[in-house]
């Protein structure tokens, strides 16, 4: 049987719920992509490799795409990729397909899956039975998604026309992404526990002497600082402010250590 291995990246857990349905219904391995960048492994012989991650402005994550230029994926047998997106705007398979062939295997599969919004600095996050009607549809795809991960369909799910106008947006989106975290505040309400550094895939937060919180510049826009944080004490700007805070039900702070080891 072949081996089957999962590489993800994940701010608030929907990615990683997904990225968990697939590996469980195909027998995968799963590992964060944070931590294979920082520890890269070969890729087995015929393996099936897949990368599940969130949508950014109609693109991959930086960390995604650093991820990709730095794998061979040359003796992989089978490679598939998966989206989760607060929209419905579809795979970004040009950008999928050019980063593949690159790393020596054109993407043979990509889909996307809906999941809450979690991006609260443009707008709030679904309402609760919202969320669980999705969470339920998005548990169906990743099943039916499986099962063609197990049989190596090739299946080419392409950006519909919202997501093509996004894409206008993201190279300049994701080029800012690094410095963003100099519109983060962080209130009085602070307790300085650390969940925040804890989270960080990046490890872009360190707490500095009277827990004083230092920015390194390589923040990923995931919002996983802001979204953890026990206290709601982290905010972009006064924008979210008054925006309920949102991750995925199943999502620990465990699971965001887990993935950078």
């Amino acid at each position: 049987m072949n081996i089957t291995r999962i590489y993800y990246f994940t701010g608030t857990g929907n990615s990683l719920a997904v990225a968990k349905k697939i590996a469980e219904d195909t027998n995968a391995e799963l590992i964060g992509i944070p931590s294979a960048c920082k520890n890269p492994q070969p890729i087995p012989k015929d393996a099936s490799v897949g990368i599940v991650y969130p949508l950014y402005a109609g693109g991959l994550p930086n960390m995604v795409v650093r991820f990709l230029q730095s794998v061979s994926l040359a003796d992989a047998g089978y490679v598939f990729f998966v989206a989760t997106e607060g929209g419905q705007m579809g795979a970004p398979a040009s950008q999928i397909q050019r980063l593949s062939s690159a790393a020596g295997h054109a993407a043979d599969a990509c889909w996307w899956i809906q999941m809450p919004d979690n991006y609260i600095p443009l707008s709030a996050p679904p309402a609760i039975p919202e969320q669980k009607a999705m969470y339920d549809a998005a548990r169906h795809k990743a099943a039916a998604i499986a099962e063609q991960v197990i049989n190596r369909e090739k299946h080419i799910e392409k950006m519909g026309f919202a997501g093509k106008l996004m894409g206008l947006a993201y190279g300049p989106f994701i080029k800012a992404l690094p410095k963003s975290d100099e519109k983060f505040i962080i209130s009085s309400s602070c307790t300085k526990c650390g969940i925040c550094v804890s989270v960080c895939p990046a490890e872009n937060i360190s707490l500095a002497d009277q827990g004083k919180h230092l920015w390194h510049h390589r923040c990923e826009g995931c919002l996983a600082c802001l979204h953890f944080c026990p206290e709601e004490a982290i905010n972009i700007g006064k924008k979210t402010e008054l925006r309920s805070r949102y991750r995925h039900p199943s999502a620990s702070v465990s699971d965001m250590l887990q993935q950078k080891k």
